[in-house]
Formats: C-alpha cells, structure tokens, sequence
C-alpha cells in the first residue's frame, strides 16, 4: 500500500516552506544528530515512498495509520537507514486538513 499523502505533495509542502515541525521532533533531531530545522527538511527530501519492509537499506516508506488524536487525519511513517551523515532516521507526518500544512510529528533516530 502507497503512503496516504503522496510524496510529491510532503516535498512541494516543504519547497515552499507551507510546513511545521513540532518542538518535541527538533528536539530529538537535535538530541539525536546535532540537527536543526534546515537539516531536518534536507532529510525529507531525500525520502522514498518505496515499501521499507522490501528493502530496509534503500526503501523508506514504512506504514499509514490513523491520527491518534486527530479524528479522520492519517499518518505516515517513514525509516531512512540511508540518511544524510550515514544517520538512520524515523519520522512521521500529516498534511493538516483545514490549512494543508505539512506537519512533521517525530523525527528521531531509528
């Protein structure tokens, strides 16, 4: 199964900066690989939506499920053992539904 919010769409969001990435997700991105926002999204672009499970050393996307919080809202999470500094990422994000801003939840090492 693909990722609910298509990739193309995560990467335009984050070219035109129309994102948010929670304080609990810079921080452990900073936490984690002494990272800031600007690495953060160099990071996403470089994501796949190709099944993780079939390929954990290239392949990126792992699962869609639903918003614990949010009613009617998906999540996709994504594992990058590739990442940029030879990091192995875990994330996860939602485009929010009444403006279409990406939201990126969690990024942490995996």
């Amino acid at each position: 199964m693909p990722p609910f919010y298509p990739l193309r769409d995560v990467k335009a969001l984050l070219k035109i900066s129309h994102f948010q990435i929670n304080s609990n997700a810079i921080q452990t991105a900073k936490d984690d690989f002494e990272w800031g926002p600007n690495e953060i999204v160099k990071c996403l672009l470089k994501l796949n939506d190709r099944d993780y499970a079939s390929d954990r050393a290239k392949n990126h996307f792992h699962k869609t499920t639903a918003h614990s919080t949010i009613p009617n809202t998906k999540m996709d999470y994504y594992k990058m053992r590739n990442a940029p500094d030879g990091f192995k990422v875990y994330t996860h994000f939602y485009i929010r539904n009444f403006d279409g801003k990406l939201i990126i939840t969690s990024f942490k090492d995996l």
